[in-house]
C-alpha cells in the first residue's frame, strides 16, 4: 500500500507545523512510511512482524523452556478470582470470559448496508458507541502494512484453526488495501490497584481489564457488521496502530502512554474495517522528551528488561528496544506472589489520577517549545520524586487482598492445610477467608499493623546497569 504525499502530510499533528518548534526530526525519513509521532519512527527497511514469533505463541511451542511453557500451560491457580479472570489459570478454561468470547463464532455481514454520506460523523458515531459500551480510549487509524501481522496471531472465527490451515495467504499488503481503517480501542486499569504492583490486586486490575476489552471488541465488531461492513481482528499490531491512532505515545517502558491514565491502559487486537472512516493524528504529549531524562521504569526494572540507553533502530524502526524476553521469564518464578510486574507503569510520571493539575502539566509540556522541554522536564521529574517517590509502595486493599501482607512462601500442602485450618475457624470459605486472616494459599503471611500505610512488594535485585552505562557515557565523552 502507498500513501499519497497529500495524505501523508495531513497525517501529521498539528504541533508539528506550529512555529517556533524544531520539525524536521519529526519527519518520516522513509518514502510512503505512516507517521506515528515523535516516539517511534520508520528510518529504514522494515518487515512485518511473524505472528508466530510474539511471546505467548513461542511459549505455546515449548521454545521459551519448561519452567515458561509450565507456567502457561499447565497451572491452575490457587485463587478462584484469578481462574475466572485467566484462560491459562483456570481449572476449567470455559470459566472465563476471555475464553469464550474467542472461541465464539462471529456473525455474517448484513448485506443491507448502511451508507455513509458523512465519513467524519460515523468516525464520531463509532466513538460515541465504544464508550458506551465501555471502552475508555478510542482512535482510528490509517492502515499501513507496517501495522500488521504477517498472518493472524490466532483463529478470529472461532474454528480453531491458523491461517495456513485455512489456506489463507493475505499478506500485510492485501489486507491493508482490503481494510484501509483500524479501530483501536483501550480499558483502563484502576489507578489504586495498580499502585499494588508486584501483587495480586494489580493482577485483578489487568486480567479483569483484559477481559472487559475483549468483550467490548467483540461488541463493536458485531455492530460494524449489522451496518454491513467488515470487522476483522488479530492482524494488526497495537502497539503501532495505537500510535497512529493518537491514543498516546511510546514510552522507554515499551508502554503506550496517554494523555489522561498514562501507561495503565489495556490495548488489545484492533479492528480492521472497509467501513469509510477519519482517521486520527498522533499526538504529543512531551514522552520523547520525558523519556529522554527521567528513567524512573528503567531504574526500576527487576529485570533490567528496559534501557537505560538512547533509542536504537530495530526492525527498521528507531525507538527504545526493551528485552520482551528478561520480562517474560521473570512470570515463571513469582507467579506465586504475581504475575504481571507493572512496576514500569506504576513509578511512571504521566501515570497519575486524572485530576486538573494532571492535565494542566501535560498542556504546559505540550505548548513548551522543543529546545526548552528538558529544562521543565527536569523539574518536574524533582516533583515526582519529591511527591510521589521513586518506587510507590502505597499499602492496597482491594477486597479481601491487602498488599501490606507480607508474602511467604510455603509448601503447597502446608498452604492447603492453612487455608483448611482458617476456613474451619472462620466459617469461611476459598481462599478470600484466607487472605482475610492473614493467610492463604499464595503463601501470606500476618498482616502488618493496621494503620501500617506502606504495602509490601516482593524485593528483587534493581537495575545496575544504570552504573555500568554512566561510566560508558564518561569515558566517550572525555
Amino acid at each position: 500500500m502507498v500513501i499519497k504525499e497529500e495524505e501523508q502530510a495531513s497525517s501529521q499533528p498539528e504541533e508539528q507545523t506550529t512555529s517556533g518548534k524544531d520539525t524536521s526530526e519529526n519527519l518520516p525519513t522513509v518514502l510512503d512510511a505512516p507517521y506515528f509521532g515523535r516516539t517511534a519512527r520508520i528510518v529504514g527497511s522494515w518487515e512485518s512482524v511473524d505472528a508466530s514469533g510474539t511471546p505467548h505463541e513461542k511459549n505455546k511451542r515449548g521454545e521459551l523452556g519448561k519452567p515458561l511453557y509450565n507456567w502457561y500451560m499447565n497451572r491452575v491457580a490457587d485463587d478462584a478470582l484469578a481462574r475466572t479472570a485467566f484462560p491459562q489459570s483456570a481449572a476449567d478454561k470455559r470459566n472465563t470470559l476471555q475464553q469464550v468470547v474467542s472461541r465464539a463464532a462471529k456473525g455474517d455481514v448484513n448485506p443491507d448496508k448502511f451508507e455513509v454520506t458523512d465519513a467524519k460523523a460515523l468516525s464520531k458515531h463509532i466513538k460515541r458507541v465504544s464508550e458506551h459500551l465501555g471502552a475508555h480510549v478510542v482512535g482510528i487509524a490509517a492502515v499501513h502494512p507496517s501495522m500488521l501481522y504477517s498472518g493472524s496471531r490466532y483463529p478470529d472465527d472461532g474454528t480453531g484453526a491458523t491461517d495456513a490451515a485455512r489456506g489463507i495467504k493475505q499478506g500485510p499488503d492485501d489486507m491493508a488495501t482490503k481494510y484501509p481503517y483500524a479501530i483501536c480501542l483501550s480499558t483502563v486499569w484502576d489507578y489504586n490497584m495498580v499502585q499494588a504492583h508486584r501483587h495480586h490486586i494489580g493482577d485483578h486490575s489487568y486480567h479483569f481489564s483484559q477481559s472487559r476489552l475483549q468483550l467490548i471488541y467483540a461488541n463493536l465488531a458485531a455492530y460494524i457488521r449489522e451496518l454491513g461492513y467488515e470487522a476483522v481482528q488479530n492482524r494488526a499490531q497495537p502497539m503501532p496502530t495505537a500510535l497512529a491512532a493518537g491514543i498516546g505515545e511510546l514510552g522507554r517502558n515499551g508502554m503506550v502512554i496517554t494523555e489522561k491514565y498514562g501507561a495503565r491502559i489495556h490495548l488489545g487486537d484492533p479492528i480492521l474495517t472497509n467501513m469509510p472512516l477519519v482517521a486520527d493524528k498522533p499526538i504529543d504529549i512531551g514522552v520523547d522528551d520525558f523519556c529522554k531524562v527521567c528513567r524512573k521504569c528503567a531504574t526500576t526494572c527487576p529485570t533490567n528488561s528496559i534501557t537505560m540507553d538512547d533509542k536504537v533502530v530495530h526492525n527498521g524502526v528507531e525507538k527504545y528496544k526493551i528485552n520482551w524476553e528478561t520480562c517474560y521469564r521473570l512470570r515463571a518464578y513469582v507467579m506465586e506472589f504475581w504475575e504481571v510486574c507493572m512496576s514500569c507503569v506504576t513509578v511512571c510520571p504521566y501515570t497519575k489520577p486524572k485530576v486538573w493539575w494532571h492535565q494542566l502539566t501535560i498542556g504546559t509540556l505540550r505548548r513548551t517549545p522543543y529546545a526548552l522541554r528538558p529544562m521543565l522536564v527536569r523539574g518536574l521529574k524533582f516533583l515526582d520524586d519529591k511527591v510521589w517517590g521513586t518506587v510507590p509502595r502505597k499499602r492496597v486493599k482491594w477486597l479481601t487482598y491487602d498488599s501490606g501482607i507480607k508474602p511467604v512462601k510455603k509448601p503447597r500442602d502446608q498452604a492447603v492445610a492453612s487455608v483448611a485450618r482458617s476456613n474451619g475457624a472462620n466459617g469461611t470459605n476459598g481462599t478470600n477467608g484466607a487472605h482475610a486472616n492473614g493467610a492463604s494459599a499464595n503463601g501470606h503471611g500476618e498482616a502488618p499493623d493496621p494503620s501500617e500505610k506502606m504495602g509490601y512488594y516482593y524485593p528483587l535485585k534493581e537495575n545496575t546497569r544504570r552504573f555500568e552505562i554512566m561510566e560508558e557515557r564518561a569515558k566517550r565523552s572525555k
